[in-house]
C-alpha cells in the first residue's frame, strides 16, 4: 500500500471497517497519521481497533486481550487525554488531531472524519453515557473544531463541520458549518 497524505485517495475503496482485518485497518491507520509512531491520535485509534476485535478472538484469548486493552486504553487515557470507548463503531480513516482533554463517546464516527483537541462527544447526561440510543452519530467526512461538543441523540451529517468551541445539541444537516453555543448553522 502507498503512503496517502489524502483521503480522498482511498475513495475507490468503501469496505466498512468492519469487512478489512485488525493489520489492514492498521496498516491505514498508520498511513493516515503519516507514519508517524509519536502520533497520540494513532495510539488511541490502535488501542480502539484491538479493543473492538476481542469478542472475534477465541474464548481463551479473550481475557488476556480484555486486560491488554484496558491496560494500553488507560495509559493513552492518562498520557494522551484521549478517551475512545471501545463501544464506539469507528470508521477508516479517522483523524485525531492533537491530543488532550478528548472523549469519544459516541454511536459511530464514520470514515474520512477529523477531530480536533478538547473535543468532547456524548450523551447530554452522565446517567445516559452508557446507552447508545442517546450518543451521538458522526457521518463520514465530518470535522469537528477544538473545544466543540457534540451531544445527545443527534446526527452530524456528511461532510458537516463544526466550528471551535461549539456546542451542538441538535442534529447538523450535511455539508452544513455549523458555530456557537448553542451551535447553528451558518449561511453558505
Amino acid at each position: 500500500m502507498a503512503h496517502v497524505s489524502n483521503p480522498d485517495d482511498f475513495q475507490a475503496d468503501e469496505r466498512s471497517a468492519e469487512g478489512l482485518s485488525l493489520r489492514e485497518l492498521l496498516t491505514e491507520d498508520f498511513q493516515t497519521y503519516g507514519r508517524g509512531l509519536g502520533e497520540p491520535g494513532l495510539w488511541a485509534v490502535a488501542v480502539h481497533r484491538l479493543g473492538s476485535r476481542i469478542d472475534q478472538t477465541p474464548a481463551a484469548l479473550r481475557r488476556p486481550l480484555g486486560v491488554a486493552h484496558k491496560l494500553l486504553f488507560t495509559a493513552v487515557d492518562w498520557v494522551w487525554g484521549i478517551n475512545l470507548p471501545r463501544t464506539t463503531r469507528l470508521g477508516r480513516r479517522v483523524r485525531i488531531w492533537h491530543n488532550g482533554s478528548i472523549w469519544l463517546n459516541a454511536r459511530s464516527i464514520g470514515n474520512d472524519v477529523q477531530i480536533r483537541h478538547d473535543t468532547t462527544l456524548g450523551s447530554v447526561h452522565l446517567r445516559d453515557s452508557d446507552r447508545p440510543d442517546q450518543l451521538p452519530v458522526i457521518e463520514d467526512r465530518a470535522e469537528i473544531g477544538s473545544g466543540a461538543c457534540v451531544l445527545g441523540p443527534i446526527t452530524l451529517g456528511r461532510g458537516a463541520v463544526v466550528g471551535a468551541n461549539a456546542v451542538v445539541l441538535q442534529s447538523v444537516p450535511p455539508e452544513a458549518t455549523v458555530f456557537g453555543v448553542p451551535a447553528r448553522i451558518m449561511p453558505k
